[in-house]
């Protein structure tokens, strides 16, 4: 049992941000399954995070009971759901992990080789509004720039820009709608 465990911890360690960074500068040349994965798979990590910092009780061994095997938090709909409720994430960014996650889904359960250019995935990922909110609504970066982005490199930018919203509410011990408010406010 004690080689499980370790399997276990090394699975659910989460990478420091410099090396979250190196990671996703290497995603884009990753094969598309490994690129799935791996991206929501840190997300759901930085999420459970979060969740951690509003628990009264963090021990080893009541986390563990949370969040692995048949806990409560075991799953990533769970943990979505969970930050949703204490106010971590508002409504829209819980839609967008929901997406992240059916994406990540479909490529850790496929039975063959899927890929981001297929039109279900492709599909899925056009769903992030993240990525369409700065597109405009001709495709265009707001100064007219054409963003004509695969669906491998739109559903990498949805996932950078989600965990960016997730390191400032971490690092500001606050919620999604006041990072958010605080992004968009204009200097004066």
């Amino acid at each position: 049992m004690p080689k499980r465990d370790a399997l276990r911890e090394l699975s659910r360690r989460l990478p420091a941000p410099r090396e979250v960074e190196k990671i996703f500068d290497g995603l884009q040349n990753k094969d598309d399954l490994h690129t799935g994965i791996v991206a929501v798979s840190i997300v759901e990590a930085t999420l459970e995070k979060l969740i951690v910092t509003r628990l009264k009780r963090t021990d080893k061994e009541f986390l563990n009971r949370l969040f692995q095997n048949m806990g409560p938090l075991s799953d990533f709909n769970s943990k979505i759901l969970t930050g949703e409720a204490f106010g971590i994430l508002t409504r829209p960014l819980a839609d967008e992990l929901h997406v992240m996650r059916a994406i990540r889904n479909a490529f850790a359960h496929a039975k063959m080789l899927i890929s981001f250019s297929d039109e279900p995935i492709s599909q899925e990922v056009s769903r992030l509004k993240l990525t369409r909110s700065i597109q405009g609504t001709n495709g265009t970066f707001p100064n007219g720039t054409p963003l004509n982005l695969p669906a491998k490199a739109n559903f990498l930018l949805a996932i950078r820009i989600v965990l960016i919203i997730m390191d400032e509410i971490g690092k500001k011990k606050s919620t999604a709608d006041k990072v958010i408010a605080r992004a968009l406010k204009q200097p004066r």
